[in-house]
């Protein structure tokens, strides 16, 4: 149900965060890394915590 808007989000930013998608969707903070998982973005902190993911 997100996950084109997920998409739309993930797009035209170089990095996205599970934090900023699950805000501007209005879900949960682990809804949010479901829809990053889903989408296959890929992570780019190399962190454990406070991590960024993005295409490539």
């Amino acid at each position: 149900m997100h996950l084109p808007q997920a998409l739309d989000l993930a797009l035209p930013r170089p990095i996205v965060t599970a934090e900023l998608l699950a805000r501007e969707l209005k879900v949960l903070a682990r809804a949010g890394q479901n829809l990053i998982a889903e989408l296959g973005l890929r992570e780019l902190t190399g962190r454990r915590r406070y991590r960024a993911w993005g295409i490539l």
